[in-house]
Formats: C-alpha cells, structure tokens, sequence
C-alpha cells in the first residue's frame, strides 16, 4: 500500500465524496452489496444523509476510509457492533471496497485488520462477523488470510434479475 494513504473514519464532510465511491461501488460490483444501484440513486439527498449520520458513531458503528494525498475517498469498509446485551460480543464488517485504480496494494487488508483492531482493543469484541458473496473470490480470499472462517452458505442472500447470489456467513473470533 502506499504509504501516502491515511486510514480514517469517515466524517460529515466526507459525505459528497462517499455518495461517490458509494455508488461506485454499486455500479461496480452490484452483486456484492445487498445495496441496488437504482435504488441508491432514488433516494432523496436528506434519506441519504440521514442514512449516512447512523454511521458517525465512531467505535460503535463508523465507516473507515482510505484516503489518499488528495483527500479522496480510494478504499471503505463498514462496522457495526450490536447493541443487546447478549450479543455485544459481536461486530459485523460489511461494504468493503476499493476503487479499480488502488486495489492490489493492500489497502483492503489495511481496513480489515484495521477495524480488527478497534474491535478487539477498544471494544472488546470477541468476534467480527461478515457476509460476502460466493461470486467474490477476491474478497473471500482475503476474509480467509486474514482468519476468517466459512461457518454456513446464505443460498439464494440476493436476487439480481432472473439470477440468485448466494452468500458464505463468515466469522473470526478475536479473543
């Protein structure tokens, strides 16, 4: 990865440029989010913003950039911790991506292990759980060298047209 990029929680005043890279990202690859790329676009900027401000509460629930010398959005992923007493054990990555231009650098193993890190130290998790489709070999090679393992298949998680996506449940205990 070049070292140029910083690893950050997304902010406020990263709403513009993550509408970009968010619907990147769905036009890229739409049958690796659970997110549709016309639905996304149809929704009124407030619903947007509103659903981007659940993610500004930093180590509980935040989007993590990478960002490069220019301030541009190149890299995200998603956490979520749950909230009920009997399961704040347990975290969830989701939306991990990397623009076309920045992928095989490493930046997306930076913002995995990155968000293992907050999980573990600050929050205690004790597990990081994800979903992630059977279509996506590069990205479940990833969530596999990093320590993740396969424990169920989600068949039929996602209807694309005429066509199903099914999904590997993956999990890494952290403690």
């Amino acid at each position: 990865m070049s070292s140029d990029l910083m690893i950050r929680p997304l902010e406020i005043e990263d709403f513009t440029q993550f509408l970009d890279i968010q619907s990147a990202a769905l036009l890229q690859a739409p049958e690796v989010f659970g997110s549709d790329y016309d639905w996304f676009a149809g929704l009124s900027i407030l619903s947007k913003e509103q659903r981007y401000e659940r993610y500004m509460n930093f180590p509980y629930q935040y989007l993590l950039g990478a960002i490069d010398p220019n301030g541009n959005i190149v890299g995200m992923i998603g956490y979520s911790s749950q909230g009920s007493t009997k399961t704040k054990h347990k975290g969830s990555l989701w939306g991990l991506f990397v623009r076309e231009e920045y992928r095989g650098q490493g930046i997306a193993s930076i913002l995995v292990d990155s968000i293992m890190e907050i999980a573990k130290d600050v929050l205690e998790i004790e597990q990081l759980q994800l979903s992630v489709s059977t279509k996506n070999q590069a990205s479940y090679g990833l969530y596999l060298r990093l320590g993740f393992t396969v424990y169920g298949t989600e068949i039929h998680a996602m209807k694309i047209g005429d066509s199903y996506v099914d999904e590997y449940l993956m999990v890494k205990f952290l403690m």
